[in-house]
């Protein structure tokens, strides 16, 4: 009896917490995808400003749902229909949230859009979109994207420039850490990353160190030609031996490649590549397999690398998903996956508030 008893309790609080979950339509579960979807299918993509929708999908690429973006007024956040640069997803450091960014300007708008001002947004398990966030004074600025530790202040990527936000709300400023094309923005230990399709510099990702806060000289890490760029990259650390991240998949958008490199306490080298026309990607790490997910224009992929530190990357590109007609993937995000800890006391408090509601 108290066997089953005891099974009995978490078995309920499961029930309980499931059904919680499946009340709440828009809430989107930890460990699937979101991708940045421009576009509402009614017709052909141009210049003019157009909807944003965060199509949720399953890491084997079924459509969950699809979130709208608020198209016009005070909390309207846009994208270019035929930009390739723009809608990147970062990660939020604490893993809470994703952030991706956007124009202040009515979904149709086709002249003036880059004049408006950028919008820095966020996204939860929730599934609530918060545009909040517009950024004043970046005049012609293209936004890409943006990254926060703990949404209390932000970081981003633009074509004009590496930004800090120190103060965000409706009306905020940016600070210039670095005047570069820049892409995407991350960060990992406190540490700022940023990639670059700038034509005066070598760096195609480059370091700016520790939760910088005005002008940095960065430090390059994946260097390639002049002519290169690099969109969409992820961070990993592999070696427990090398502190911090040692480990980066990088998206050369003119070579066509997904690239690997890692570092080893002293300088980073390149572990080899596949071919890709992917312009975005994130992932995750489980026991030294790196599982990213890409996206081109018009296409969800996946490519596992379980070769693990230092050695040549592994795997091929499987596709997942494809994009609807006049409509275009962006960026691409994944919430992490509690850890069993936070899973146990989520039951445990499920749980406990159930015994007590049946003790009264």
């Amino acid at each position: 009896m108290r066997f089953h008893r005891a099974l009995t309790v978490p078995i309920v609080a499961m029930a309980i917490l499931a059904g919680h979950l499946a009340a709440t339509a828009a809430t989107i579960a930890p460990g699937n995808l979101v991708i940045y979807r421009v576009g509402d299918g009614t017709g052909a993509l141009g210049g003019a400003a157009a909807a944003v929708f965060l199509d949720e999908y399953t890491v084997t690429g079924t459509l969950v749902q699809s979130i709208p973006v608020t198209t016009t007024g005070a909390s309207a956040m846009t994208a270019i229909g035929t930009a390739t640069t723009e809608g990147i997803i970062s990660r939020s450091q604490d893993g809470t949230k994703l952030v991706f960014g956007g124009y202040r300007i009515d979904a149709g708008t086709s002249t003036g859009v880059t004049a408006g001002n950028k919008v820095i947004a966020t996204v939860g398990t929730s599934g609530v979109v918060d545009t909040s966030i517009a950024v004043t004074g970046l005049a012609t600025a293209v936004p890409r994207s943006a990254t926060t530790v703990d949404g209390t202040t932000y970081y981003m990527g633009t074509s004009t420039n590496v930004y800090y936000v120190g103060t965000p709300g409706p009306s905020a400023t940016a600070t210039s850490i670095d005047a570069r094309n820049s892409r995407q923005v991350n960060l990992a230990d406190n540490v700022l990353y940023g990639s670059n399709g700038s034509t005066a510099i070598t760096g195609k990702v480059q370091s700016y160190g520790t939760l910088p806060t005005g002008t940095t000289a960065a430090n390059p890490i994946v260097v390639l030609g002049t002519a290169d760029a690099v969109n969409g990259f992820a961070t990993f650390d592999l070696d427990a031996g090398v502190a911090g991240v040692d480990t980066i998949y990088a998206l050369s958008t003119v070579q066509a490649q997904l690239q690997k490199w890692t570092f080893n306490g002293t300088t980073w080298s390149q572990n080899g590549s596949i071919g890709s026309t992917a312009a975005n990607l994130t992932g995750s790490n489980v026991g030294g397999v790196v599982t990213l997910f890409l996206t081109t224009g018009t296409a969800l992929q996946s490519v596992v690398d379980a070769s693990g530190f230092g050695v040549n990357i592994t795997g091929t590109v499987t596709p997942l998903a494809t994009a609807a007609a006049n409509t275009g993937f962006r960026g691409v995000g994944q919430l992490p996956i509690p850890e069993p800890a936070s899973v146990v006391l989520m039951i445990s408090a499920v749980a406990s508030c159930w015994l007590r509601r049946r003790g009264r």
